[in-house]
């Protein structure tokens, strides 16, 4: 701990700070110093500090600034690796409506800044498409297998009794998926378009400081939605029951940037896609049955379940928002009655 101390301090000094305390914050330092509060962020690799750099050229304001060593350098290197230094700011402690409406709207913009179309030939779609099918059905057969055996059982455990439970659920899910991707094959058939931006990489209420975002790291060229994905995988499985405003927060999104038809398609389908029961299968599995504390077990699988249950819930929503508009644009694009009279 005090050689690490010791390496921060000779990072810190070639911006000329003196610092007073440090916090370790996941994997930033909180500093205080003779001049004030910084973040301080050790970089893993010469392809993170790529990242950073090119999220100031692209995302320009909205990316909180970096401040600039004595040698007027955006890293520091300390020991053969490098930094970053920033002001510290505290996220918001509580998630209320106003900052997951601001999250998503500011997501669209960040998104709406760089988009651009690309051309995608059949080959391409379809060869994605088989990847993610292949890829569910392995999960499918991983379910199935260890179903039929769990129910040929004399006695099934808590955990074993669980997973046929939710057998069927999780099933239902991934024809949903299959079925989403399919649109979004054909619908990428007939335009041959794709859109990309400069995405963040890993999008979440933490890494969004009003009015900039923060821990560009990962940052690279996708599909927006790419960004839309991830944070909603994850900011499902870390609140209770979904709230009203996470289930509205595509529609503010899409205020700011609207998706075509193949776009929700592809959302939908990656969405709905049931993830992480097969990792908690292969776990219980994998530990021998003096390892296994059936509670933890139960436990991690019904998280995963919740997770899931707030994605479907979300999914619905959207599913049954896009029904009620193509309702209304069909009433409104209907001709008007004969009102001509055989008198």
């Amino acid at each position: 701990m005090a050689a690490q101390a010791d390496r921060y301090e000779a990072v810190l000094a070639q911006y000329g700070l003196r610092p007073e305390r440090m916090e370790q914050r996941g994997k930033a330092v909180k500093v205080y110093t003779n001049r004030g509060v910084f973040a301080l962020k050790p970089l893993e690799s010469e392809q993170e500090a790529a990242a950073v750099w090119q999220s100031l050229q692209h995302g320009g304001p909205r990316c909180l600034p970096l401040y600039l060593t004595r040698q007027r350098s955006l890293f520091a290197t300390e020991g053969g690796r490098l930094y970053y230094l920033q002001a510290w700011h505290d996220g918001e402690s509580k998630v209320e409506k106003d900052a997951v409406d601001a999250f998503f709207r500011e997501l669209a913009r960040l998104h709406r800044a760089t988009v651009r179309t690309i051309e995608v030939s059949e080959e391409e779609a379809a060869a994605y498409r088989k990847q993610k099918k292949d890829e569910w059905q392995r999960a499918r057969m991983v379910w199935e297998e260890r179903i039929e055996r769990y129910e040929a059982a004399w006695y099934m455990s808590p955990f074993q009794l669980q997973c046929c439970t939710y057998f069927h659920e999780v099933m239902r899910a991934y024809s949903f998926a299959e079925e989403r991707l399919d649109v979004w094959e054909e619908t990428l058939k007939e335009t041959k378009q794709w859109r990309i931006a400069w995405v963040h990489g890993k999008a979440r209420l933490s890494h969004y400081i009003p009015p900039y975002w923060i821990s560009w790291e990962r940052a690279h060229w996708n599909s927006p939605l790419f960004d839309v994905i991830a944070a909603l995988r994850f900011h499902v499985q870390t609140m209770p029951p979904l709230g009203r405003e996470w289930l509205e927060g595509m529609g503010e999104y899409e205020k700011e940037l609207p998706l075509s038809d193949g776009e929700r398609a592809f959302l939908y389908s990656h969405l709905a896609e049931p993830r992480g029961f097969v990792r908690c299968l292969e776990r219980y599995e994998a530990a021998s049955r003096n390892e296994r504390n059936e509670r933890e077990y139960v436990a991690a699988l019904q998280r995963r379940y919740l997770a899931f249950k707030n994605m479907e819930a979300l999914v619905m929503h959207l599913v049954q928002r896009d029904a009620a508009r193509q309702q209304e644009e069909a009433v409104d694009n209907e001709p008007p009655a004969d009102e001509s009279s055989n008198g």
